[in-house]
């Protein structure tokens, strides 16, 4: 059974319309997620944690903190709605430090073929705040669709009327992946946040540039672990047509896991 179709059916259980099914289904973006649990078919797709591999002219102090490297060949392929490199790596960089206000990171793509060395960085251990280095494990990618949830004032509030019926039958509640905490990395979908939803998100800037979001990543502040904090990097979808990592945006929240 599709993953439609079973919105469709545990949608209808509850009663829900079927033009107000549809109306959730059109929210519906694709998503990658990443994780360590290998069942479900998912593919092996990169490794969380560790130490990057990078070409020898990039710097790199050890910040922003390394947070994952993936291998874009073995990425579910033209799933998304916008593209992706087809090979070579995307490393992804964030400050894991208390994250309010924060918006240091970055994305750099690493051609396949590409010569690189492995860096390490030997943080202060007389810092209160913990080591942000992370034990490695590898991750396993899937394909689902993603909904936005009811509280989005990006994404859904743009019709009000829409809006209402979204929050008012839980629309997004019948959707089958499951939930953004459950995964080490997300690409694409919709921004999952439990405070304000994250900006800029979707709609156009100053220059009329669509900002997508490429990908979200999750983990426990080390001094304050009853508190999650949750990642969002931005790119422009003129930027990433072009492979150009460069201006890529890091909006960062810290908040108690749910």
């Amino acid at each position: 059974m599709d993953e439609f179709q079973a919105y469709r059916d545990a949608a209808r259980a509850d009663g829900v319309p079927e033009h107000i099914i549809d109306l959730g289904l059109s929210f519906a973006r694709p998503r990658i997620e990443l994780s360590a649990e290998s069942e479900g078919g998912g593919n092996l797709a990169g490794t969380y944690g560790g130490h990057p591999r990078l070409p020898p002219d990039i710097d790199w102090d050890g910040y922003p903190h390394f947070f994952a490297s993936l291998d874009c060949a073995a990425l579910p392929q033209d799933v998304l709605d916008f593209p992706l490199p087809r090979d070579g790596e995307l490393l992804f960089f964030a400050d894991k430090h208390d994250g309010e206000d924060n918006s240091e990171g970055r994305v750099i793509h690493v051609p396949a073929g590409t010569a690189t060395v492995e860096r390490f960085f030997q943080y202060d251990e007389e810092e209160y705040d913990p080591s942000p280095y992370t034990e490695p494990h590898p991750i396993y990618a899937r394909r689902f669709w993603d909904m936005p949830t009811s509280y989005d004032e990006v994404v859904i509030a743009a019709d009000p009327e829409r809006s209402r019926l979204y929050r008012e039958h839980d629309l997004d509640d019948y959707q089958q992946g499951h939930e953004v905490w459950r995964y080490d990395l997300t690409l694409g979908g919709h921004a999952f946040s439990p405070q304000d939803p994250p900006l800029p998100n979707t709609p156009p800037d100053e220059k009329g540039e669509e900002w997508l979001l490429l990908a979200q990543a999750q983990h426990q502040l080390g001094y304050f672990p009853e508190f999650t904090t949750v990642h969002f990097w931005f790119i422009r979808r003129s930027d990433l047509e072009e492979g150009d990592f460069a201006n890529v945006k890091v909006e960062t929240f810290s908040s108690p896991p749910p």
